[in-house]
């Protein structure tokens, strides 16, 4: 049984060092083989209540949510992230961050990562 040890330490050791650290930022939505993602929307909830987030600070490339008052209500955030091939994924944020920033690059992908 040493192996099944062995084998859950270092699954669990693998799996500790894919974590950002504590206070790090977190990309969001799920890489998906060449699709990049287009845009995003941010729930305050499911996405099935409709409460749908203004940014707090929208440029043409970046901008920002701040989402820690969404938690200290009790609730949670939902991050719907559509990519180029017009597919959807909604990602539960379940733990609470503080902020997601979004940036556009040249070539319209955009990227959201959450502290």
């Amino acid at each position: 049984m040493w192996w099944n040890k062995a084998a859950v330490a270092a699954v669990l050791a693998a799996s500790l060092s894919l974590a950002p650290p504590p206070g790090r930022a977190a990309e969001v939505c799920p890489a998906r083989a060449g699709q990049a993602v287009r845009f995003v929307d941010i729930f305050d909830g499911a996405p099935e209540e409709l409460a749908t987030l203004v940014p707090d600070k929208a440029r043409k490339f970046s901008g920002y949510w701040r989402l820690g008052y969404v938690y200290d209500a009790g609730r949670f955030v939902t991050v719907r992230c559509k990519y180029a091939d017009r597919t959807v994924t909604d990602v539960k944020l379940p733990s609470k961050v503080r902020q997601c920033d979004y940036k556009i690059d040249a070539q319209k992908s955009l990227k959201l990562t959450c502290h």
